[in-house]
């Protein structure tokens, strides 16, 4: 029954965001601008959105590479598991069930398996507000990159020299808290070359761009004049960002519809086209990365029921088993 609360909560936020989100909708006027969509620029969603995931593949291998050398192709696989999972299932267990698969099939230390997880979420965070700041200079909306990434580059740096210290000084008569430091450390080992560091930034920033393309075709796929920049859609891939960062049902829906076309309402779009637009902009690149995901799942002789069985419950010893 536990395991049941945080799904019925979250829906439940969702219900009342999507009720947020369309209430008042002109529904004839929405589906008179899907039937005028052109079909071409929103094929293109799918070219992007297999970029996006064969980058992100590219990105974790990378980080992986001082404890073990991965293939892209196997990085990529149980990254799109992971999406897929996190669309389907509710606390983010995709995360871990990414890390557990990692550890096992590339026979990596979990520890050092979700140390790079870590990196790479926060290489993601900075990448896309670097994206976002810049894209806002060209606007004339900011100037500048925004303090938020010199916040996260200096905790960033804090926690790698805490680490080193720690490591150091701990006494000989804790051998196990040195071990599991020294896979963490290895985990973010790939950051202390300036080059990987820089390889691995613009990795991300590229997997951030190809997931603002998104936004990109489908507004000249809705003939939206009003957003369709590449900088309104970087700034529309950060909105989409954020919003799917917000609690709610897996799949963030109600969030990523209310905040995008709020944000395109704000640029002069009329309500049915703005609605249209984030509903298609949400719901296409949520159909392609799940039924790849699953692909993959099913795949490595696994599937949904048991994933959520052996992750649910939240037993670190039982992941890492």
């Amino acid at each position: 029954m536990k395991k049941l609360l945080p799904l019925a909560a979250g829906t439940l936020v969702s219900a009342l965001l999507l009720w947020l989100a369309f209430r008042n909708a002109d529904w004839r006027a929405m589906g008179a601008v899907f039937a005028g969509v052109r079909a071409a620029p929103a094929a293109l969603v799918l070219l992007t959105v297999s970029a996006e995931l064969a980058i992100r593949g590219a990105k974790w291998a990378l980080l992986l590479r001082p404890a073990r050398k991965v293939r892209t192709w196997d990085a990529a696989r149980l990254e799109t598991a992971a999406l897929a999972l996190n669309n389907l299932l509710p606390l983010r267990i995709g995360e871990l069930a990414r890390a557990a698969y990692g550890a096992e099939m590339f026979d990596v230390s979990l520890l050092t398996v979700l140390s790079t997880v870590v990196v790479e979420k926060l290489l993601d965070m900075a990448s896309l507000l670097a994206l976002s700041a810049a894209a806002a200079a060209m606007l004339g909306i900011a100037a500048g990159l925004p303090g938020g990434w010199r916040t996260w580059t200096g905790l960033g740096a804090a926690a790698l020299l805490l680490l080193a210290l720690m490591r150091r000084s701990l006494p000989r008569r804790y051998p196990r808290l040195r071990q599991a430091l020294a896979h963490l450390k290895l985990g973010l080992k790939a950051l202390r070359s300036p080059l990987n560091a820089a390889v691995l930034f613009l990795l991300a920033a590229l997997q951030w761009f190809m997931n603002a393309l998104n936004y990109y075709w489908l507004a000249k796929a809705f003939n939206l004049d009003g957003a369709s920049s590449l900088a309104k859609s970087v700034l529309l891939s950060f909105t989409g960002a954020a919003a799917s960062s917000a609690p709610g049902m897996p799949g963030s829906f109600g969030s990523t519809e209310l905040a995008v076309s709020s944000v395109l309402s704000g640029w002069g779009v009329a309500k049915a086209p703005a609605l249209a637009f984030a509903a298609a902009a949400h719901l296409l690149p949520y159909l392609i990365i799940t039924a790849a995901g699953l692909f993959f799942i099913y795949d490595m002789g696994s599937s949904l029921m048991s994933v959520w069985t052996r992750f649910s419950a939240g037993k670190a010893e039982e992941a890492g088993s």
